[in-house]
């Protein structure tokens, strides 16, 4: 499992080096938007209790389709210059589980903060999407791999109101889903938690939903929300089961500017 972990991370990063190194930046971006703005959510995968995040924004879409979205705390590269088909680099950051409210999770050993690297292929067409992602840990915190599952639909309601949804699902490895959910005897000693032995499986199910609203020429606001359903192992640890909640929620609206 390390070992193909270790394969994952560096595939990860020598497609990274690949891109930066052949991605021409003197095509002319067609449309850049950068936004800010507050949102919830969860105090820890898993937690019932919640914290206040900073959303940043950033969409840069290129006059040949290839684009750079950044929303809160994921990134994706679209690489390929097709209005239909698209695939690149996708990247998550999981902040460090430590210092929670939860008293007995807070017990638990400290989960180093991970950064998700990796790729995605899919279509946009009809104001339809599907998606495939593929991402590993390359920060030594989970040691993970996820295998995520979009699709979605855009609604442009009127020029200046646009509304979209999506669902999904995610896959997780064993690393991932012990780092997170299991509960071996020491943690389980020190924290009062039963022992629990968290296995590789699809962990989630979920909606997205975002509004976009933009009265002016430049200035915009941009509304969302997410909920998604933990399952299997992530749903039946102690760390959900019985300390947290497999009903997580996020949300948040920003302001954003159009250049």
């Amino acid at each position: 499992m390390r070992d193909r972990s270790n394969f994952l991370r560096s595939l990860a990063l020598a497609a990274l080096l690949c891109c930066l190194v052949t991605v021409v930046p003197a095509v002319q971006a067609a449309d850049v938007r950068l936004g800010l703005g507050p949102g919830l959510k969860p105090d820890y995968e898993g937690s019932d209790d919640y914290t206040g995040a900073i959303l940043p924004f950033a969409s840069v879409v290129w006059g040949n389709h290839m684009s750079f979205e950044m929303l809160g705390n994921r990134a994706k590269f679209n690489l390929i210059p097709s209005a239909i088909w698209k695939g690149g680099l996708i990247g998550e950051y999981i902040p460090e589980r430590d210092n929670v409210d939860d008293n007995k999770v807070d017990k638990l050993e400290k989960v180093d903060t991970s950064i998700m690297l990796g790729g995605f292929f899919g279509f946009e067409y009809n104001n339809w999407s599907a998606s495939i992602e593929a991402m590993a840990d390359v920060a030594d915190g989970n040691d993970g791999n996820i295998v995520r599952l979009n699709g979605g639909y855009r609604i442009p309601i009127s020029d200046t109101w646009r509304v979209g949804f999506g669902v999904f699902t995610t896959w997780a490895d064993d690393d991932y889903m012990e780092s997170y959910f299991g509960i071996n005897s020491a943690n389980s000693a020190k924290s009062g938690l039963s022992t629990f032995d968290a296995d590789e499986g699809f962990k989630d199910v979920g909606l997205n939903f975002t509004a976009t609203y933009q009265p002016w020429q430049h200035w915009g606001f941009m509304g969302l929300a997410s909920y998604k359903r933990l399952l299997n192992d992530a749903e039946d640890s102690p760390v959900v089961d019985d300390q947290g909640s497999a009903n997580q929620l996020t949300a948040g609206v920003l302001v954003f500017y159009k250049f």
